[in-house]
């Protein structure tokens, strides 16, 4: 089962690092520190060991029993931000242990799950060293471990998402690039059952070209999505994999010339279909409206999509488990620059894509970052809501009928 790293605001390839370890988090100390306790369950009160920051970016569902979702939390003794994983056992939802090897940021972004004992999540970390290295991890059926990343040869390199189709067959997908100048690539990892390695991958941008989301199928293609800067513009930006090689897809970018295209997740469903979703502002006003693009088997087309309220609409990830079954999951704001973020899921029956009612765990801000559909009757989509300055992470479920805060 796949699944997509996501971000929840407009973001330029260039800022990520520096929003990420920006947005009002602590730095941390050199020193090595231990891994979180062991498991606990997490469905009552508030999800997340941090009393400051607690978010998820991505989950996966294998099974109506098996399930990952990952993100990050600030540690309450240190002040690092560290990886969060928490695992579903089709009762309860229960943190487990994850490595740290960064001594001052440590986040996943997104995970993927085949298998009770084969689950890939990815990110990035920093050190005392100026930039971010790739982070991935593995789910052997026991623990999670740290994996070796190819070197990227740049400073900074962060992997977004992760689709996994075998035990010797996995794909990551994220950026690399240098900051102070402003340059970054697209960057595409293989799993092949022993190690990680670079593939090429085009570059469409003159200065930034980064990818947000990855979706392998069975049958040996896979699709990776994201954006990339050309002139003063934002574009879409979709690669597909062949079997030998990645190449760049024309896609659409409805915004006008100037402003951004985001592309933030992908769910491959094999026979010839694939879907993709973002967001891009309205020429008139301004805020962001939903982006979803669709692949027929010839061509990627924009397929209409719902706007739940008058200020900022995002889409951040997407799961589809049949041609008439898929979820689109992201945030909305109700006024114009104005108002707390709520959360925002779409469903795809086959025929057009609707808003389906969602919760929300707090009246402040809710936003989701993440979603994995099993089957009709079984998704999951995660993210974060604000409860007093707190954040703190926020699951869904759908049980064929209606979406609760689980």
């Amino acid at each position: 089962m796949t699944t997509a790293g996501c971000r929840t605001a407009v973001l330029i390839a260039a800022a990520v690092l520096t929003a990420a370890a920006g947005a009002g988090l602590p730095g941390a100390a050199a020193a090595a520190r231990p891994w979180p306790a062991p498991p606990r369950p997490v469905t009552a009160g508030p999800v997340g060991p941090s009393s400051t920051y607690n978010t998820l970016t991505g989950v996966s569902a294998d099974s109506a029993s098996d399930a990952w979702a990952v993100g990050s939390y600030v540690n309450n003794r240190t002040g690092v931000r560290d990886t969060l994983i928490l695992h579903w056992d089709g009762t309860v939802w229960s943190r487990v242990a994850s490595p740290n090897p960064g001594t001052r940021l440590n986040v996943l972004n997104g995970v993927s799950a085949g298998g009770t004992n084969n689950a890939w999540a990815v990110g990035f970390y920093r050190t005392q060293a100026p930039g971010a290295l790739p982070l991935i991890l593995h789910w052997n059926g026991t623990a999670w471990s740290q994996v070796t990343a190819p070197a990227s040869g740049m400073p900074q390199a962060e992997l977004n998402g992760v689709s996994t189709v075998s035990g010797r067959d996995a794909w990551a997908a994220g950026f690399a690039g240098k900051p102070a100048a402003g340059q970054f690539s697209t960057l595409l990892l293989r799993w092949n059952g022993s190690a990680w390695s670079s593939v090429d991958s085009p570059d469409p941008g003159k200065t930034d070209s980064f990818l947000q989301g990855v979706s392998a199928t069975a049958n040996g293609g896979a699709w990776a999505v994201g954006s990339y800067q050309r002139g003063t513009t934002l574009r879409t930006l979709v690669l597909e994999w062949d079997g030998t090689a990645w190449a760049q897809v024309k896609s659409a970018s409805p915004a006008p010339a100037g402003r951004y295209n985001l592309l933030n997740g992908v769910s491959a469903i094999g026979q010839g279909r694939a879907w993709a979703v973002g967001n891009y502002p309205n020429s008139t006003t301004g805020p962001g409206q939903t982006l979803v693009l669709q692949w027929n088997g010839t061509s990627w087309l924009r397929v209409p999509s719902p706007d739940a309220g008058a200020g900022a609409n995002v889409l951040t990830g997407v799961s589809a488990t049949s041609a008439t079954d898929a979820w689109a999951v992201g945030d909305s704001q109700p006024n114009v620059s104005s108002g707390p973020l709520r959360t925002l899921i779409l469903h795809w029956d086959g025929t057009a894509w609707s808003q389906v009612s969602s919760p929300g765990a707090s009246p402040a801000s809710n936003v989701l970052t993440g979603v994995s559909a099993d089957s009709a009757t079984d998704a999951w989509a995660v993210g974060y809501y604000i409860s007093k300055g707190v954040r703190y992470a926020l699951i869904l479920h759908w049980d064929g009928t209606a979406w609760t805060v689980r």
